[in-house]
């Protein structure tokens, strides 16, 4: 399942590798979640890849859009013990604002909003030996707050934060169900 989304992520990007003059960024970037939620305890972050359009520039700030497609695998078993295999693929759909700051012209503050996917698979074997399956998937609100620097014209490095809440549809409705919180470190290069 990793290898078929890397591989779509990689054809996204050489069809929209057309760009002429750096509207187009693609990111990569590695997600830590942290929190009291299940994401946090029953999931790692393996790589989380972006691509990004800037639509419209203004003098302040430009306005865009972004998909980011993250992968996670499986932290811990249901019971305690070590007979899980599993992972789970989020997709983030967004607008965002970038801020132009004339003081310090390499730095990007960013906000964006939009929506995240996520899909679980997880599969774990219990203290009797008995395999338990579950796919599901679940989607909710995100909030974006991210901070870009220019290393170059091309090449930035930057640190974001999501915010994601999720519906818990199919979940016991409360916090630990609903709110996840994601930081990623990562790197682009515009072209």
């Amino acid at each position: 399942m990793i290898k078929n989304f890397f591989i779509a992520f990689v054809f996204c990007v050489s069809l929209l590798s057309t760009g002429q003059n750096r509207k187009w960024s693609v990111e990569g970037n590695f997600p830590y979640t942290f929190g009291d939620n299940f994401v946090d305890e029953g999931y790692n972050g393996v790589a989380d890849l972006g691509l990004k359009y800037r639509i419209r520039e203004y003098r302040r700030f430009d306005l865009g859009a972004s998909l980011n497609m993250g992968a996670f695998t499986s932290a811990a078993s249901l019971d305690g013990s070590n007979g899980i295999n599993g992972n789970a693929i989020l997709f983030q759909p967004r607008a965002f604002a970038s801020y132009i700051i004339d003081s310090v012209p390499g730095l990007h503050p960013m906000v964006g909003l939009g929506y995240s996917l996520f899909m679980f698979n997880v599969n774990d074997e219990n203290f009797n030996n008995a395999n338990f399956q579950q796919n599901r998937s679940d989607d909710g609100l995100n909030l974006n707050v991210a901070i870009a620097y220019d290393l170059t014209d091309a090449l930035f490095v930057q640190v974001q934060y999501d915010y994601i809440r999720l519906s818990a549809r199919n979940s016991i409705d409360s916090s630990y169900n609903k709110n996840v919180n994601i930081i990623k470190l990562g790197f682009g290069y515009r072209f």
